[in-house]
């Protein structure tokens, strides 16, 4: 890969990574209102499958930058953890992305596939912390924030929440602080 090409890729990464956190802070915000200050408009059917289709498009979206991001490592050198930390979210993204779509057509919140999107999920993150550190492809200090970030939370979350572990937004720290970094190294 040349030097062009890899840098036109860092910019699409970094870019993808910090939109997919854009995007969830909108449906935040959707679900803010309609579950905390109880919007009338936001009752409706048709509000949720927004609130709910912009998660969704969040989590896409940070796949397409994981995408790259991993073919950015296995340039730098590592062959080994970021191919596992990609099919490690690749598989995280499927579960919550079938929880979020058939929750909307059974009218109920699937828990077991959104569980597991958890724990894949923050697995899938640590491991592309670990794979940035053991090719310095981006400063340590971003892999380790990466990898204590998701770590920290796959132990915390189990302990104080253990009936309720899905808090999507904490799925798009680690991505943002990668994506704003290889916006800073392209």
């Amino acid at each position: 890969m040349d030097a062009k090409n890899i840098i036109s890729e860092q910019v699409v990464a970094g870019w993808l990574l910090i939109l997919s956190a854009i995007i969830f802070v909108l449906s935040g915000l959707l679900f803010t209102g309609r579950v905390i200050f109880k919007w009338p408009a936001a009752q409706s059917k048709s509000y949720l499958y927004w609130e709910r289709g912009l998660v969704m498009t969040a989590v896409l979206v940070a796949t397409l930058g994981f995408v790259l991001l991993e073919r950015l490592l296995e340039s730098a050198g590592d062959t080994v953890l970021a191919p596992v930390a990609m099919t490690i979210f690749l598989i995280a993204a499927v579960l919550v992305l079938a929880a979020e779509s058939f929750g909307l057509k059974l009218d109920e919140y699937m828990y077991a596939p959104t569980v597991a999107f958890v724990v894949l999920a923050f697995i899938g993150q640590a491991l592309f912390g670990a794979a940035i550190l053991r090719t310095g492809f981006l400063p340590a200090w971003i892999g380790w924030a990466a990898v204590v970030w998701s770590l920290a939370w796959l132990v915390i979350l189990p302990l104080a929440r253990p009936q309720d572990m899905y808090y999507p937004w904490l799925h798009y720290v680690a991505p943002l602080i990668i994506g704003v970094a290889l916006l800073r190294k392209g």
